[in-house]
């Protein structure tokens, strides 16, 4: 059943690619609704949506989910 999952995006979630830094448009804003989650394979942080189920890891490219 785990092996269904391997390297597929869930069609019906919401989801991305996650950002090495968290909402750095340079300038001064309110708070973001961003999270800082760490990928399994390489250890980088990624800033996601809090509405997200998966990201993608902008370093390495694995699928997490959350």
């Amino acid at each position: 059943m785990a092996d269904e999952k391997i390297g597929k995006k869930p069609d019906d979630k919401q989801g991305g690619k996650g950002g090495d830094k968290g909402g750095d448009s340079g300038e001064v804003g309110g708070r973001g609704s961003q999270l800082l989650y760490t990928c399994f394979n390489d250890g980088a942080g990624n800033y996601v949506s809090a509405n997200w189920t998966y990201f993608t890891c902008w370093k390495c490219g694995a699928l997490n989910y959350m």
